[in-house]
């Protein structure tokens, strides 16, 4: 992890400072088997089949987080951003979610759909519960690094996939767009502004927000590589 630490930087922009605090995991996010096989298309159908599932659960917790943020935001500007991000960012993977489960007869939403994955259920959980009881300026921080690791991850992707017929081209396509890219910018913008309001102690507290969702990002591809479940109970104990 780098030593370096927002709270010591002087009042450079937070996102830019938060990002580069991160840049081991994000490392360790590019040198993951999951998305060292997403890359070179070696990645099998149903680890992918079921991370997408697991994405599915979180997509509808990561809408409340930031429908939540919305509600306390303050700044209507700002509460507008998020609504929207909301709105897009779930209807932008579901569609990705349709166009690749539907067609292996998964659906996400029905009854009998495999529950979240402990590390889903943890991830999500812990955002919702900043949004609704810590600083929003926290729970804002906690949200910027789905947007900004997806973004990287999908581009470095990009880079080592230029197979049209690459059999995950369009989940590439989805986080390498220009328009995704605008949206983690204003994101990022919002955050800077509303980092550059607070106190030293404070701006640490969305730096450590920042930091454990990162470490969630890389746990959350790792769930699905090693089809991490809920440990069942027997005669002789949970198992």
């Amino acid at each position: 992890m780098r030593t370096n630490d927002v709270r010591t930087t002087g009042r450079s922009a937070f996102s830019e400072a938060a990002w580069e605090h991160v840049a081991d995991w994000y490392d360790a996010i590019l040198a993951h088997p999951f998305v060292a096989g997403l890359a070179d298309g070696s990645l099998p159908q149903g680890v992918f089949a079921r991370y997408l599932l697991d994405d599915a659960h979180y997509l509808s917790r990561y809408a409340s987080t930031l429908a939540m943020l919305s509600a306390r935001a303050g700044d209507p500007a700002l509460a507008a951003e998020l609504a929207g991000a909301a709105a897009e960012a779930v209807q932008a993977e579901r569609l990705l979610h349709q166009g690749f489960l539907a067609p292996l007869g998964i659906d996400p939403d029905a009854p009998d759909a495999p529950e979240p994955t402990p590390t889903c259920r943890a991830y999500a959980g812990s955002l919702l519960a900043d949004a609704a009881y810590a600083p929003v300026e926290v729970g804002v921080a906690g949200v910027l690094p789905c947007f900004r690791v997806y973004l990287e991850v999908g581009k470095a992707v990009a880079l080592r996939a230029d197979d049209a017929a690459h059999p995950y081209r369009a989940w590439i396509d989805t986080y390498s767009d220009p328009a995704f890219d605008a949206a983690v910018t204003r994101m990022e913008e919002w955050t800077d502004r509303l980092a550059e309001g607070v106190t030293d102690a404070r701006r640490g507290d969305m730096l450590a927000a920042y930091e454990r969702a990162t470490r969630f990002e890389w746990m959350f591809w790792d769930a699905s590589w090693r089809g991490e479940t809920w440990p069942e109970v027997s005669g002789s104990g949970p198992r």
